[in-house]
């Protein structure tokens, strides 16, 4: 019974110990995102996100640049809003930046030109980072090819197409992998 007690009491030392956190408390991913001007205002925190039409064209331009004329994009910040206790918006802080694009091509079945394309298109979201697009963390891809009324479309974490191009995946490979994301 001893050997029991001693564990255990050492275990609920240890646990009064244990940081708390307070409901005015933003997420740790808020707060390391200062907003430029935001004052000490209390925050309810809501999922948001805000167009990025500057970066848009940026990014269109970088397309067209790279070849892809038949590639259409936008991009987005993705963040919390700060709901003040009256319920207005008091400022938004961004986490991420997130890029969606639609590329129309012949046929949804040739997967070696769709991965050739969607590997175009990953070499252009290099351009972007996060210092160069807004918020600290690498964001999402989407990308919707378009066959007629036929669509295919992938959501994948930056890192997740970065991390396939690093193992030396290429065309169909690489479509694969990223579909299954």
């Amino acid at each position: 019974m001893r050997r029991l007690l001693i564990p255990l009491l050492a275990f609920l030392l240890a646990a009064c110990n244990l940081p708390v956190s307070t409901p005015d408390t933003p997420p740790a991913s808020v707060t390391d995102t200062p907003y430029v001007g935001a004052s000490d205002t209390q925050c309810a925190w809501v999922w948001a996100t805000q167009s990025l039409p500057d970066l848009s064209i940026d990014l269109q331009s970088a397309l067209e640049k790279a070849g892809l004329k038949e590639v259409t994009a936008s991009a987005e910040a993705f963040g919390e809003n700060c709901i003040t206790g009256t319920g207005q918006v008091d400022h938004f802080a961004t986490m991420e930046t997130d890029f969606r694009f639609t590329v129309q091509v012949a046929s949804l079945e040739d997967h070696e030109t769709l991965g050739a394309l969607l590997e175009q298109i990953l070499v252009v979201v290099d351009g972007f980072p996060p210092g160069t697009a807004p918020g600290p963390n690498k964001g999402y891809i989407g990308v919707t090819f378009q066959a007629g009324d036929e669509e295919l479309r992938l959501w994948f974490q930056i890192a997740s197409g970065e991390s396939a191009r690093a193992l030396g995946l290429h065309g169909a490979a690489l479509l694969d992998t990223l579909q299954n994301k």
